[in-house]
């Protein structure tokens, strides 16, 4: 909430005239071009006015619905798990290469999202837009991140065919069932 009002003092008027009615995008006067959500109820999309003067407004509507892909899918939720036991548990590395993937697999579900509505091309060049200004000091796996995903939008990797995705889909709804069916094994075979 404190984050919130912050955000909203930085937040420029609105022009006299129009409703003064908040909604669901924040345009924060900023010449840093960037764009997130801030989870909550509802969930708040923060654009700055350097990614609504660098982007064309195809870019700008792809950026937008990467990030309401994150919000919608309550991405933050599974952020939140995968930095706590990251954190958490420290000295078990599993739960840090975790933390890593979740934050790699929420990103390109984002990117999937954007891509269905407004293209592969329109999304991939908006990445680019966004991250143009950061420099070689920033994060090294942002960069490694951010090729990924761009080469990703541009040559996505075939779908599966309908065969392969039957099988996959029912194998991984019959896997929980596999540790049921060993713990009540012996009660079934008592029964008989």
């Amino acid at each position: 909430a404190r984050a919130r009002a912050h955000l909203r003092e930085r937040a420029p008027d609105l022009p006299a005239g129009l409703p003064a009615a908040r909604g669901p995008l924040l345009v924060l006067e900023d010449e840093y071009p960037d764009a997130w959500w801030m989870p909550g109820s509802p969930p708040q999309l923060i654009v700055t006015t350097g990614a609504l003067h660098r982007l064309t407004g195809h870019q700008l509507d792809a950026v937008l619905t990467h990030e309401r892909g994150h919000a919608r899918a309550r991405h933050d939720w599974l952020l939140h798990l995968s930095t706590a036991l990251a954190t958490g548990f420290p000295r078990i590395p599993l739960f840090a290469h975790f933390c890593d993937q979740t934050h790699r697999l929420v990103e390109l579900a984002a990117d999937d999202t954007a891509s269905r509505r407004c293209g592969h091309l329109t999304t991939a060049l908006a990445l680019i837009e966004l991250n143009q200004h950061r420099g070689v000091l920033s994060c090294a796996s942002s960069h490694r991140l951010l090729g990924e995903r761009v080469d990703r939008l541009l040559e996505p990797p075939p779908r599966l065919d309908r065969v392969h995705r039957a099988l996959t889909t029912t194998t991984a709804a019959l896997v929980p069932l596999l540790p049921l069916l060993i713990a009540f094994a012996p009660g079934l075979t008592a029964l008989s």
